[in-house]
């Protein structure tokens, strides 16, 4: 259902009720791709059970993943309402479902509900909260933390401990080498914490244990969420 994106499930019942129909939903499979870097937004996308991966490249065509999105968010909200152009590449990493709306529609029902704008601007800051963080976290904390913490994320995201994600989609989550990431995996898998499947994946045996492997990321992103998210006062309106 729709109504279980946190986005979508902040407007206001009349209107929502009004702007239903308008919004239909896609079924994806891993890699199918969203949107590419450049790309006029034509279409915002709300995932429900689906899972989706920004990437960034640079002009001499590296690219890195850096966030993943659940169903406490969306995709094309800040960019349909600015440039209505996006500068990242929207990739699904765990197939599902997907709800899916015109970026006119979505920039109406915007100016219509107020408890809309009231979710986009917290999950805005949470966001650059995030951004933030992380380049912390990557200055400061070793992959094998890093990459427990992402594991628990992905798990909390995708909503199953039993994760279809490859080693090089790791690698490129946490901007490191495959190599590297197999080593890191090999240490939390020892532990006990991890399982990997014989046809790929990866599989959190025990998430409280490995969250003491997890960097101190986790906890604070945690605690700013919960922060942000428990503000009563409404987004700013011109």
């Amino acid at each position: 259902m729709p109504r279980s994106n946190a986005l979508i499930a902040s407007i206001e019942p009349e209107l929502w009720e009004e702007y239903s129909e308008r919004f239909e939903p896609l079924e994806t499979a891993r890699g199918m791709t969203l949107h590419q870097s450049g790309e006029q937004v034509d279409q915002v996308q709300f995932p429900t059970t689906a899972v989706v991966v920004l990437g960034v490249e640079t002009v001499a065509g590296e690219s890195v993943n850096v966030a993943l999105l659940g169903n406490e968010g969306a995709v094309g909200v800040f960019e349909a309402c600015g440039s209505r152009q996006i500068y990242s590449r929207a990739t699904v990493q765990f197939g599902g479902t997907l709800w899916q709306t015109s970026a006119a529609t979505y920039r109406s029902l915007y100016n219509s509900s107020t408890a809309l704008r009231t979710a986009i601007h917290k999950y805005i800051e949470i966001l650059m909260v995030e951004s933030r963080q992380y380049v912390a976290c990557n200055a400061l904390h070793s992959v094998e933390n890093r990459l427990a913490r992402t594991l628990l994320d992905a798990a909390d995201k995708f909503g199953s401990s039993t994760l279809p994600i490859t080693q090089v989609a790791l690698s490129h989550l946490l901007g490191v080498q495959r190599t590297t990431v197999a080593a890191a995996i090999s240490g939390l898998q020892r532990a006990g914490h991890i399982r990997t499947g014989r046809a790929g994946g990866i599989e959190v045996l025990d998430a409280q244990r490995l969250s003491m492997s997890a960097c101190s990321c986790r906890e604070t992103l945690a605690y700013a969420r919960q922060d942000i998210q428990s503000r009563a006062a409404p987004a700013c309106d011109a």
